[in-house]
């Protein structure tokens, strides 16, 4: 057999359309069960063979999102809410963190920060709670805002028991709210709260 025919590496195969380095011809679909293996899964309740859920393939797929670290989130994305001195009680301020399009992120820490009062016995409180724009409602993580007179720091550790027993995942446009709230008094200085989320930026696979 010449070279020709059998190339470098032995006698050529014939391969057809369907199998590796062959272009199927348009509008061809190989046989199932032939070319192409089914998928599935082994129903319990039925007691019969099933074809695979797209909820298992889209639950290993972002399994697969959380292993790729291809950034960190920390105190670089951390923003700040600030109540101007002079402003009345009930004055609310707000400042957001927005996952960029096309990005998926892990948080599994959020620190927020609520300033002490302007001076001692003033009275002007700040309080503090987080919205999370994926949930209902864009609903607040704290059935109430938290805040003292003292400069407080509320860390969430999302993964923990109590918390939400894992981490948050959120898609580009979701968005973590700040909220602070003036309480107690009329503001004696400008009044600095804060939130820093802590985690990663995934590979996006799935929506």
């Amino acid at each position: 057999m010449s070279d020709k025919v059998r190339g470098p590496y032995g006698p050529q195969q014939v391969i057809a359309p369907g199998y590796a380095g062959v272009a199927p011809p348009k509008g061809w679909v190989p046989p199932l069960g032939g070319v192409l293996n089914l998928i599935g899964v082994y129903d319990t309740d039925l007691g019969a063979w099933v074809g695979l859920p797209i909820e298992a393939l889209t639950e290993a797929l972002v399994l697969a999102e959380s292993r790729h670290a291809e950034d960190r989130i920390d105190d670089r994305d951390k923003k700040e809410a600030t109540i101007p001195a002079g402003s009345a009680v009930g004055e609310k301020k707000t400042a957001e963190i927005e996952v960029p399009s096309g990005e998926v992120w892990f948080i599994n820490r959020l620190v927020l920060t609520s300033p002490a009062e302007s001076g001692p016995g003033v009275g002007d409180i700040v309080k503090v709670n987080v919205r999370v724009s994926r949930w209902p409602e864009n609903k607040a993580y704290w059935p109430a805002a938290k805040g003292t007179a003292a400069l407080d720091t509320y860390t969430i550790d999302l993964p923990a028991q109590g918390e939400l027993g894992e981490e948050l995942r959120l898609l580009g446009g979701d968005k973590l709210t700040l909220e602070a709230e003036l309480t107690g008094a009329v503001a004696g200085a400008n009044l600095v709260a804060s939130l820093t989320p802590y985690g990663r930026k995934g590979k996006r696979l799935v929506e």
